[in-house]
């Protein structure tokens, strides 16, 4: 009996010492952005067209599909993501489809990320179903879904597939976790003068309330005056329709870039200065 078990496990070992990693023919792939101020990602496997019909075929209509192949694909998200009127709180969910002949898909997400297919598949577990549109598009070998349209509270997560594309909207409140985000830097007390300038310029330049952007910064220059933060508030000043007061601070703000050897920063003063008093 000690013979054949030492036998079997030389036998193991011989046979492990040949493994090998070989390539799927469906790789795994992951796409991730960054939306705003939220990482959005999803993984997933990416099987081929190989020369078969694929939707209506390899995937048929009106039938489940599990978004691409072996695993369940996986979408997570850092923040709080809103598909039309549906909420989806920040973690990871599984993704399925079920496409439809007449284009418009159904995308499903659920709470169950470790299932292995569609047999594994339990409606009680979906957290909401969305309906997307299929379009006719170029030609794609390998099933890809990434992210497309981005913008500061609004993406895309596109699947391309086929001759076909299929856009999912979400958006993101990008302005309250933005401003979260300040509060929380703010709260740190590190680097406080950049702190509120960033704030400043994101006030300022994303969100146009120049109100509280002149009232930031100058909590910034109260921490120390720079050419940043200076010509910053020259910007919103210029924007209140106070010339005068932003050239001369403008004026000021070019000096300190000369000084601390900034020249594209002082090109950029230089040129908004000229381009102010031939107003």
């Amino acid at each position: 009996m000690k013979k054949m078990i030492l036998t079997l496990l030389v036998g193991l070992m011989v046979l492990s010492s040949y493994a090998q990693e070989l390539p799927r023919p469906s790789p795994w792939g992951k796409s991730s952005q960054v939306v705003g101020v939220t990482e959005v990602s999803v993984e997933y496997y990416r099987p081929g067209v190989k020369n078969r019909t694929i939707f209506g075929g390899l995937v048929p209509y009106g039938e489940l599909w599990r978004f691409g192949a072996n695993g369940a694909t996986v979408f997570t998200t850092a923040d709080e993501l809103h598909f039309g009127d549906h909420k989806l709180a920040p973690g990871s969910y599984a993704v399925f489809a079920i496409p439809n002949e007449n284009g418009t898909w159904e995308i499903i997400f659920n709470t169950d990320t470790e299932q292995g297919g569609t047999t594994d598949y339990t409606a009680e577990k979906d957290v909401f179903r969305v309906q997307a549109k299929a379009q006719v598009g170029a030609f794609t070998e390998t099933f890809t879904i990434t992210f497309d349209d981005v913008k500061t509270n609004s993406a895309n997560m596109v699947v391309l597939w086929e001759n076909l594309r299929v856009n999912i909207p979400f958006e993101v409140n990008t302005n309250q976790l933005a401003m979260r985000n300040i509060d929380e830097a703010i709260a740190k007390g590190e680097d406080l003068s950049s702190v509120y300038g960033n704030a400043a310029n994101y006030y300022f330049s994303t969100m146009g309330d120049y109100d509280k952007a002149l009232s930031v910064v100058e909590e910034s220059i109260k921490l120390g005056e720079d050419f940043r933060n200076l010509f910053l508030k020259a910007r919103i000043l210029e924007v209140q329709n106070k010339n005068e007061e932003a050239i001369k601070l403008a004026t000021k703000a070019l000096e300190l870039a000369e000084e601390a050897g900034s020249k594209g920063y002082a090109n950029f003063i230089s040129g908004t200065l000229a381009a102010w008093k031939e107003k």
